[in-house]
Order: structure tokens, then C-alpha cells, then sequence
């Protein structure tokens, strides 16, 4: 049975051009650099995916909320939201457009899957939370339990909701193309997570298994295809030379077989979903 891929965007975001991507160097370099640039880019958009699967609905990530518009919202010394320009209606939130696809967030998820928890992908989490499963790696967890780490980085702890406490995902998946291991998500093997660390620790990507292609959900591994393509990293990640590997074994998992790429801020992966356009990698060193 074919499994459906829905899009949700959950608003736009425009980030200083030194954000999306710098050569890998010097983290506290990198990240002076791009506080001191203050352009910004045209609006890119926060996505937030429903796959529909015999077994059930799964989502993965959560996109960002409305509520983040809202005064107080972040803490004030939270850098992030002080150097982006959001752009998020009040209808944009990921429970509201569930609901206006005929989703029920509090029956009709069977599990979430969360690539890591920077607020653009973890912003919906008060639609979901007790409702439905939430899966995070356990490596991306342990570094984020430290709060004062984890703001700084660009999630927002104080917006979780009470109580939240995610399900560590187990290694029980198989080996997948240059991956050891893998995390299964559906019983039948044909979503699995993997490790794409380097944007954050324990960053995860996601796999999904179809009738005729497969579909990479890259998350942050890579902003858009064009920057996989050519090997460029973000700008501010924790560690460029681990988010550089990651990006490599994509692209090596790419040539192995007919992959749809689905980034999480590109508009054109609407249309690649549409058109199931396959990404043929370049031999980028």
C-alpha cells in the first residue's frame, strides 16, 4: 500500500545569510560572523510532515506556533529570535491545520517523531503532547536537558509543555545504506529514522520506504538540496565537520537508489513531492 507524504507549512522564517551556510571552521568564528551580518534572506518555509501509513498517521517534526509572535514568548536573552524575521499566521499552527485536513491530533497520530528540538520543529509540541507517542534520539535529549544550553542553541524549554518527557528511540532498526544502524518507526520497516548529527547532537533524518521511491526527510541536515549538493553546511551548527559527514552519507545513500529529497525550509520540496522528482547527487568532494 502507498504511503502519503502531506507537507504542513507552519509558517516562513527569513535568517541572516551567514545562518543557512559558512565553511566549516572555527564554531566560535562561525557564529561571530554571523552575528555580525545583518542582512537577512528572502522568506524560507517551516515545515512540519504528515505521512499517512497503513499503521497509522506519524508526524514528523512540529513546526513552529503562533504563540511565538507573542511577548515573553522566548526568554529575553534567547539570541535566536532577536537576529530572524518570522512570518506565522494565527491559523498556522500545526494543530489547526491537522484539524482543517481532517486529522484529529488528540486521536488520529499514532506517533511523533521529532528531528531535534530547536523551536521550528518542536513548536507544536502543546498539540500533540498527551496525545500521541513523541520520539527524540536519546543523544540529542541528553544534550538538551541542560535548558540554559538548549535556549542558547535555539530551542525553548519554557515552552515545553509541563511534564514533557519524549520516548528515546531504540537502535532496532537495520543497517540502511552507509548507516550501521537505523531507528524503526513502523512496524513494517518502511519508516526509519537515522543519525544526522552535526547541526545539533543527535540530530536525526528521516526514511521513508514507498511502493516506487524513496523520500529523505532531511530536517537541518541540509537547508535545501542545491546546499547538499555541494557539500555546504549551515552556519552556525555545533560541530561543521560532523554536520559535513552527515551531509556526505546522504548524498552516498542518494546514489544508491531512486531518493526524493525533502528538506525542511526549501519551497521546492512541494513540488519534488508532487512530481516525485529523484535527486541525482553530483560527485562533490
Amino acid at each position: 500500500m502507498t504511503i502519503e507524504i502531506q507537507i504542513i507549512e507552519t509558517g516562513t522564517i527569513r535568517v541572516r545569510p551567514s545562518q543557512l551556510t559558512q565553511p566549516p571552521g572555527n564554531v566560535l568564528l562561525r557564529r561571530l560572523r554571523f552575528l555580525t551580518d545583518w542582512k537577512l534572506t528572502d522568506p524560507i518555509p517551516i515545515y512540519a510532515f504528515l505521512i499517512k501509513h497503513p499503521e497509522g498517521n506519524f508526524l514528523f517534526d512540529l513546526g513552529e506556533t503562533p504563540r511565538c509572535l507573542e511577548k515573553g514568548y522566548y526568554p529575553w536573552w534567547q539570541i535566536g529570535h532577536h537576529v530572524v524575521s518570522m512570518n506565522i499566521g494565527p491559523n498556522d499552527g500545526l494543530g489547526s491545520q491537522l484539524r482543517e485536513l481532517g486529522v484529529n491530533p488528540e486521536t488520529d497520530i499514532k506517533a511523533a517523531i521529532i528531528s531535534h528540538l530547536h523551536s521550528d520543529h518542536a513548536g507544536g509540541l502543546s498539540d500533540v503532547h498527551g496525545m500521541t507517542e513523541i520520539y527524540v534520539g536519546s543523544e540529542h535529549w541528553a544534550a538538551f536537558q541542560n535548558t540554559t544550553y538548549a535556549t542558547m542553541e535555539g530551542a525553548n524549554p519554557s515552552a515545553w509543555p509541563e511534564g514533557f518527557k519524549p520516548t528515546m528511540l531504540e537502535q532496532n532498526g537495520p543497517p540502511i545504506g552507509p548507516w550501521e544502524h537505523s531507528y524503526k518507526i513502523s512496524s513494517d520497516g518502511r519508516i526509519l529514522a537515522v543519525d544526522t548529527p552535526g547541526h545539533v547532537p543527535g540530530h536525526l533524518s528521516l526514511i521513508i520506504i514507498d511502493d516506487d521511491v524513496t523520500y529523505f526527510l532531511t530536517a537541518d541536515a541540509a537547508y535545501s538540496q542545491t546546499l547538499l549538493d555541494q557539500q555546504l553546511i549551515d552556519g552556525i551548527n555545533t560541530d561543521p565537520y560532523v554536520a559535513l559527514e552527515s551531509q556526505r552519507r546522504i548524498k552516498e545513500f542518494c546514489k544508491s537508489r531512486d531518493v526524493v529529497l525533502l528538506p525542511s525550509h526549501e519551497f521546492d520540496s512541494v513540488r519534488r513531492l508532487r512530481e516525485k522528482e529523484v535527486y541525482r547527487p553530483s560527485e562533490t568532494q
